[in-house]
């Protein structure tokens, strides 16, 4: 058999596997997957041949072994830099009714990042913004905050050098992640590369958060994390604010961590605070009536980041705390 043959028959076997019948059909393993990405991004495979077999996997739920696949076929291809902690930002933000009161769309976490940096940890915030969408991206404020926007992979580490945070577009690293995403605007569903470009890790830090929307997303992220398996730190993935990697305080829930032995389960009640310092103003443009809100969303936002760090609720309560007050003093 000619290498044209072998390699059409790969792709083709996957999507029979995939998408035969009810009764036969079946998920790809992770072997499967990785081997299929592969060639895929080295020219092996067409376009439409891969976004049938991505469909597919989306309509029967992509598995944590098709997603870790995918993902290590990425980082064998993509740049690494060093990084202490990945801090992905790809849904945006929307504005939502709460409490009958409009909260406004404002990327709370990237402060909560900036904090950590601060710490001395180098965290690398990376993402991609979909051109025409309604949702607001953290890249639209990072100039507030004195976060670089890296416009290569070097730049992105030279920021983490000198700085210990920056922002790398998806594009910077990846621009065939990017060609993929943007299939949705051609088939009309999202593929299951949405999921693969938050576990990219392309700072390979040890640590790192992972924020998701829909339920059954942030135990597969923690699933995804113990199959990829280059991690020696660990991961905490949970339902953000608007799919953000942004935590809510008001509402309790259960996170998963992924660390080097297991995927652990833990649930935590609302983390708000009826009373926190606040700055005079919030560097993003929170309103004053808005102020406390935002304290929480930061305070619990570094809750779960340092919980990635130390697996210890209490004593991360407490630092976030010190932190965010150090953090409003400054401010003020």
């Amino acid at each position: 058999m000619n290498q044209e043959c072998r390699e059409v028959s790969t792709i083709l076997e996957c999507i029979r596997t995939v998408g035969r019948g009810e009764r036969g059909r079946k998920p790809l393993d992770q072997q499967q997957a990785k081997q299929i990405m592969t060639e895929y991004l080295a020219g092996e495979v067409g376009d439409d041949q891969m976004a049938m077999l991505l469909m597919l996997i989306r309509v029967n739920n992509e598995t944590p072994f098709e997603i870790a696949g995918f993902t290590q076929a990425f980082q064998s291809i993509i740049p690494t830099l060093s990084a202490d902690f990945d801090w992905p930002c790809y849904a945006g933000k929307k504005s939502r009714l709460d409490d009958n009161q409009q909260e406004m769309a404002l990327p709370w976490h990237l402060i909560a990042a900036k904090i950590l940096s601060g710490t001395g940890k180098k965290v690398l915030l990376h993402g991609h913004l979909d051109e025409g969408s309604p949702r607001v991206h953290c890249r639209e404020y990072l100039a507030k905050l004195s976060i670089g926007m890296a416009d290569s992979v070097e730049s992105a580490q030279a920021l983490l050098d000198e700085q210990a945070i920056a922002y790398l577009p998806l594009s910077q690293y990846s621009p065939q992640a990017v060609k993929m995403l943007d299939w949705k605007k051609r088939y009309g569903l999202r593929t299951p590369i949405n999921t693969v470009v938050r576990g990219l890790n392309p700072g390979r830090a040890n640590f790192g958060v992972r924020g998701s929307f829909h339920p059954g997303f942030q135990q597969l992220h923690a699933e995804i994390e113990q199959q990829v398996g280059h991690s020696s730190g660990a991961v905490v993935s949970f339902k953000g604010v608007s799919g953000e990697a942004e935590f809510n305080p008001k509402v309790s829930q259960t996170l998963w961590l992924s660390d080097q032995e297991d995927v652990h389960e833990h649930y935590w009640p609302a983390l708000e605070l009826t009373s926190l310092p606040v700055p005079k103003q919030c560097p993003l443009g929170t309103p004053s009536e808005l102020l406390i809100t935002m304290a929480n969303h930061v305070y619990a936002s570094l809750i779960v980041a340092l919980f990635a760090t130390n697996q210890d609720l209490n004593s991360s309560k407490e630092s976030a705390l010190e932190l965010w007050t150090q953090w409003c003093s400054n401010q003020n």
